[in-house]
């Protein structure tokens, strides 16, 4: 169901138990109303006629004077009073009973707010001949037809407000819907990839903050895939260039050995060929050709790494990097535990540090940096915790270079944090926090 139509149903239920409540209690009071106008006047007619008795005397003109009396009480509403004589005479002194029978109310209303019926009757003896019998009852449908009217009046009240406030929520809504399925419209945008879309402003707060916080994650997304297109175009240019690379490595260096090698191979054949000096020499070459097929293999992956685990490999890098630079004094702290790693982490573990310490030895300047791998443990889930100090220059950078960003890209899809800081003078530090995977057995 749409929120529109659960909101109009609510409202509909909401009106109905309204009216329900409203109209037993506008029931209750009317029949409270109708018992006690009913009471009041049948009380005071009673009253007055039992003085109007009381101060008769006999006399010749007594019948006209309590016939007059009782006349008085014709303008009393709610009664019914009837006069009758032993002659079988009956006089009826309710004015209002023949326009009492018009405009009747619902019989169902009628039912509800009549009240118990009220009879009082009066034996009078005038003389041995003349006897009256004077019956008083109470006639509520005055009174009944007055509240019938008020219980309309008071349910057309209750439709009319129900009815504005009706359209007042429909229209406050309305205007509601129309900023969801802007905002709706908006996501869409997003979601098929244009996000450079954005969601204009609300007069309703509430739905501006909405707005503003797809427009951020738009802004969010759209830098997240240049970042990305800009990653993948660096990544695919490093991969070019290590092919250029490898490809003159191998034409420099074993197109040129080779060459020396095969030279030195038919000198061996002439007459005369000094075979030990030329031996050396082949094997000064190879020697050559092998520590540059180690490098080139350390590059492309570190095959350490699957046979002797991480602790020796990064070991082995660090000393690697000490030896290439030996003013830059670098200390390695690794648990041993992390030679359990799976290969998958264990290899980016590997590439963080790598770039790191790239990183410190390109643009730092420092003359101490801190390696330190260990293994945290939190709320029962172990962790790879990583950290690459130095004591650089430092400094503020214009965005993130492609090297940090393929770190963060990284840890991120292994579901970890990455943290870059660069203080001025206080040099670089990377932290890193990636789920500890044991290697499967």
């Amino acid at each position: 169901m749409s929120l529109r139509g659960l909101i109009n149903l609510r409202i509909v239920l909401s009106v109905f138990i309204i009216l329900v409540v409203g109209g037993s209690l506008a029931i209750w009071q009317a029949r409270e109303s109708v018992r006690d106008e009913v009471d009041s006047s049948f009380n005071l007619a009673l009253q007055m006629i039992d003085f109007g008795l009381g101060s008769l005397t006999y006399s010749e003109n007594m019948e006209a004077a309590w016939l007059r009396q009782i006349n008085r009480l014709r303008e009393t509403r709610h009664l019914k009073i009837t006069v009758a004589d032993n002659q079988g005479g009956v006089s009826n002194f309710s004015s209002e009973i023949e326009h009492s029978q018009r405009n009747l109310p619902p019989s169902w209303f009628i039912k509800a707010v009549m009240t118990e019926p009220l009879e009082k009757t009066y034996d009078i003896h005038l003389s041995e001949e003349t006897q009256h019998q004077i019956v008083i009852s109470a006639d509520p449908m005055d009174e009944i037809r007055e509240a019938w009217s008020e219980s309309k009046a008071y349910f057309w009240s209750i439709v009319l407000m129900m009815a504005f406030i009706f359209l007042a929520i429909n229209f406050v809504f309305h205007s509601m819907l129309r900023a969801v399925r802007t905002i709706l419209s908006a996501l869409r945008q997003v979601e098929s990839g244009d996000y450079d879309y954005r969601i204009p402003r609300f007069q309703i707060s509430e739905f501006d903050a909405i707005a503003n916080e797809v427009n951020h994650l738009s802004a969010a997304l759209n830098k997240a895939k240049q970042n990305n297109q800009a990653l993948a175009r660096h990544t695919m240019q490093i991969q070019e260039n290590e092919r250029q690379h490898m490809s003159r490595e191998l034409h420099d260096e074993m197109g040129q050995s080779l060459t020396a090698v095969k030279a030195m191979s038919v000198a061996v054949k002439q007459p005369n060929a000094k075979i030990n000096d030329i031996a050396d020499s082949i094997i000064d070459i190879c020697n050559h050709l092998s520590g540059v097929v180690r490098s080139m293999m350390r590059t492309l992956h570190p095959l350490s790494l699957t046979d002797l685990g991480l602790s020796a490999t990064l070991t082995d890098l660090v000393n690697e990097w000490k030896r290439r630079h030996p003013a830059l004094d670098i200390a390695l702290d690794i648990d041993e535990s992390l030679d359990q790693l799976d290969d998958e982490v264990a290899i980016h573990v590997y590439r963080i540090i790598q770039e790191s310490l790239t990183n410190v030895v390109r643009h730092a300047k420092a003359n101490h940096a801190m390696v330190t791998v260990k293994q945290h443990s939190v709320k029962e889930k172990s962790e790879v915790v990583i950290r690459v100090e130095d004591d650089g220059v430092g400094g503020a950078t214009e965005g993130e270079g492609f090297g940090i960003l393929a770190m963060r890209e990284r840890v991120e899809s292994m579901g970890g944090k990455f943290l870059f800081e660069s203080t001025s003078g206080q040099g670089v530090k990377v932290r890193v926090w990636m789920p500890f995977i044991e290697k499967r057995v």
